[in-house]
């Protein structure tokens, strides 16, 4: 075990005059062991050491030579014996208080808030910075909580109120052809699509005007992009009366949803001048000339259909549409303000 022996031109043991180049160039050994000697007199004091400052800071740290000098001022010295402390990085050592019950003041617990070394008492320790540097776990945001969704129930539709005395009338008198068209359309809104068709083919074979019949199974089976189907039963309904307005309806918006625009135009047009109030002509042949670049033509049509129903929203929509491309937005921005209000509301 060696022996600390102070530098040559250390005369003083105060800390406070303690050159800051001492230790330059010098290797700190790991341990360092502090000779405790006298008899116990007033004049004594501990040698304290510290470290000379790391490369980068601009000075001791004021607060460790507070500490250093409380920690002086509390301690006597103990009888001669030699304390082997280690020296972490930035540590500072005091030599081991008296035991109380000797002369001159009684011995100190240390300074509060740093920690001893085992088995030492009264010899407190500065841990490194390191170990005083708080550790915050990241906080776990926890998922928001979503409520489940109900359970879809299994059980079918409520039939609808009409659908039973649809029925009954319907099997009382298979010829009326509007009764079979309502009873159609019922069943065509529950899915049950070879139903509807059955009861107005029974309707024709039983003498009922085959004109809305067939325009009724057309729009039916063109719902269901069953276009050949639709447009067979148009050719039939056609053969009866070719200048029908809902034949040619049906033909012009089948010609729509085939992308037909030319073949749409016609019929539609025919529609548009035999009945000037339907807002479906107006709008399907404003779908039709809009796709074929008449935008003039397409803005009166779709300003017509809007006229006719505003709650409709793809017509108003269209208005837009034609506006913008017209070289007009900021006439077709309150068309698309209409067309979002009438499809949310």
């Amino acid at each position: 075990m060696n022996e600390f022996t102070p530098p040559a031109g250390l005369r003083s043991a105060d800390i406070n005059q303690l050159p800051l180049d001492v230790f330059d160039g010098a290797a700190l050994p790991p341990t360092v062991e502090l000779p405790i000697s006298g008899d116990g007199s007033e004049g004594d004091q501990a040698i304290a050491l510290r470290e000379p400052p790391v490369c980068g800071e601009w000075s001791f740290d004021t607060s460790d030579d507070a500490n250093t000098r409380t920690a002086a001022k509390m301690v006597e010295v103990a009888p001669a014996s030699v304390v082997r402390v280690a020296m972490p990085d930035r540590t500072v050592a005091t030599p081991a208080p008296r035991p109380s019950g000797t002369a001159g003041t009684p011995a100190k617990a240390g300074i509060p808030g740093i920690p001893r070394i085992p088995g030492i008492p009264g010899i407190p320790v500065r841990e490194p910075a390191r170990d005083y540097v708080q550790r915050v776990t990241p906080r776990t945001v926890a998922p928001p909580l979503r409520t489940p969704a109900a359970p879809r129930s299994m059980t079918p539709p409520t039939p609808l109120p009409a659908l039973a005395e649809l029925k009954s009338m319907h099997d009382a008198s298979p010829g009326d052809a509007r009764t079979a068209i309502s009873l159609a359309t019922a069943l065509d809104k529950r899915g049950n699509i070879e139903g509807a068709l059955s009861v107005l083919g029974r309707a024709i074979e039983a003498g009922a005007d085959g004109v809305p019949l067939r325009c009724a199974r057309a729009t039916i089976l063109s719902g269901r992009l069953r276009y050949d189907d639709a447009e067979a039963e148009l050719k039939r309904a056609a053969k009866l009366q070719p200048e029908d307005p809902d034949v040619l309806l049906q033909q012009g918006i089948l010609a729509c949803r085939r992308a037909k625009w030319r073949d749409a135009v016609e019929p539609l047009s025919m529609v548009a001048r035999l009945n000037p109030t339907s807002a479906l002509a107006h709008f399907y042949l404003g779908e039709s000339l809009n796709k074929l670049d008449r935008l003039q033509e397409a803005l009166v049509a779709y300003e017509r259909a809007a006229e006719l129903e505003p709650t409709n929203w793809r017509a108003l929509k269209g208005v837009g549409i034609i506006l913008d491309r017209m070289g007009r937005p900021a006439d077709a921005a309150p068309f698309y303000r209409r067309a979002r209000d009438a499809q949310s509301g």
